[in-house]
Formats: structure tokens, C-alpha cells, sequence
């Protein structure tokens, strides 16, 4: 790496540390798709299981995430 000024160093560090960030946010979005997909089959067990998700908290955090097609009735 001879004859590198300031400047090109500076632009490899942080293209290195943009690679890095990249493949983190797509091991932490992979992760993330996941849940929410674990999630979501728990409602619709509890759904089938005849849970009334407006009696907890918790039942309500999940009406309120729903996408509006999810079907309440």
C-alpha cells in the first residue's frame, strides 16, 4: 500500500466499514423475517385456538401491528 495518501486511506476504511454494516443489516433483517414470521404463526394459532387477543396487552400490541387485511373476525 505504498504511495497511498490520507485521502484513499480514509475512502478504504470506510468502504470497509460500509461492507461490514451492509452484511450486518442483512444478517439482522434475515433474523428480523424470522420472527415477525414466528410471530405471526403464533397469532394465527391463537387466532384458531379462539384467543382474545383484545383481553392482554400483549394481544393488543399484535391488533395494532396487523396489516389491514389481516382478518380479525
Amino acid at each position: 500500500m505504498s504511495n497511498l495518501n490520507e485521502t484513499e486511506i480514509e475512502i478504504r476504511h470506510f468502504l470497509e466499514e460500509l461492507r461490514d454494516a451492509s452484511k450486518q443489516l442483512r444478517d439482522a433483517e434475515e433474523s428480523v423475517d424470522v420472527l415477525r414470521e414466528r410471530k405471526w404463526e403464533c397469532v394465527r394459532v391463537l387466532k384458531k385456538l379462539g384467543h382474545d387477543f383484545t383481553a392482554t396487552a400483549e394481544g393488543m400490541d399484535v391488533v395494532l401491528s396487523s396489516s389491514p387485511s389481516f382478518n380479525w373476525s
